[in-house]
């Protein structure tokens, strides 16, 4: 039993490592693959946003956590989606008319909010992750997944309802990871204030 229980405790661990090595791997595969390369990356990137919610419920479910799970967890999942963006840019695999915008959304925002948590860190306290936020990784990597399945082969690229789906999503998910942005900031600020307000 004391076994099982140890092998279920690095579970999390070994699914926020995969999703580390993924967010390296996923970029160099995608800007050096072509389109054999998006088609090769996007089951990939299902099992990374499977991996993220499995690496929670896991967590969750036998209150199994580590330092090495709480610092790196996060950074992989913000790693994975801007690694993926620049790589999809940098490619040319969406119309920067369109997708500009959302995507330096989320690329500013994920930047921001890592500078946040750490300039709070020293404070010893952890904020609390809003529903939205939790919602906001999965988005992005549907969003990130279904420019990679549009553009891996000639086939899919001519259905065009399936770009047009692409930079919908993309722009939901840039509209959301903003939101959590200004959720956090505004969190952040409360706190300062109320450490201002004691001294």
């Amino acid at each position: 039993m004391k076994q099982n229980n140890s092998i279920l405790s690095i579970i999390p661990n070994v699914l926020t490592l995969f999703r580390s090595l993924a967010a390296i791997v996923l970029p160099i595969i995608i800007i050096y693959g072509d389109e054999i390369g998006a088609l090769i990356a996007t089951p990939i990137l299902i099992l990374a946003g499977i991996s993220d919610y499995f690496d929670g419920f896991f967590a969750r479910k036998y209150n199994v956590t580590s330092n090495f799970g709480k610092v790196l967890d996060p950074v992989a999942d913000k790693l994975l989606v801007i690694g993926i963006i620049f790589a999809l840019a940098s490619e040319n695999m969406f119309d920067y008319y369109y997708a500009f915008l959302p995507a330096l959304l989320i690329v500013l925002r994920e930047i921001l909010v890592s500078g946040l948590r750490e300039s709070i860190s020293s404070y010893k306290i952890s904020l609390e992750v809003t529903l939205l936020a939790k919602w906001k990784t999965t988005i992005q990597l549907i969003a990130c997944g279904s420019f990679l399945v549009w553009r891996s082969n000639t086939f899919f690229y001519n259905i065009e309802i399936l770009g047009l789906i692409s930079y919908i999503l993309l722009w939901i998910a840039g509209i959301i990871t903003f939101i959590t942005g200004l959720q956090y900031i505004i969190k952040i600020m409360k706190f300062f204030n109320l450490i201002e307000n004691k001294l």
